[in-house]
């Protein structure tokens, strides 16, 4: 597999956890935490606990794998650097 495929879709994981983050603001601290131990738990699966079929392509399993690690892992590392402001505005 050429390296240009992985790096755009996981490249897009990346921008779009910043996205979300920068349109929607960071949620509660631990919704944020549960996505990087869910990011952890899914990077640390091994493969053949998966219940992948086999009829599917190999390396697409591993970049929806991949995409999904990567967007979580971001989504969660991210948030403290897109708070909303706290209190009210000046008039």
């Amino acid at each position: 597999m050429k390296l240009v495929g992985p790096m755009m879709i996981f490249g897009s994981a990346f921008l779009l956890a910043l996205v979300l983050l920068y349109i929607h603001r960071a949620k509660p601290w631990y919704v944020h935490l549960l996505s990087v131990l869910l990011a952890a738990a899914v990077g640390l699966v091994p493969r053949s606990s998966m219940p992948i079929p086999t009829t599917w392509n190999e390396n697409a399993v591993y970049l929806a794998i991949g995409f999904a690690f990567v967007f979580l892992l971001f989504w969660g590392l991210a948030a403290p650097f897109f708070r909303g402001p706290r209190g009210r505005r000046a008039a």
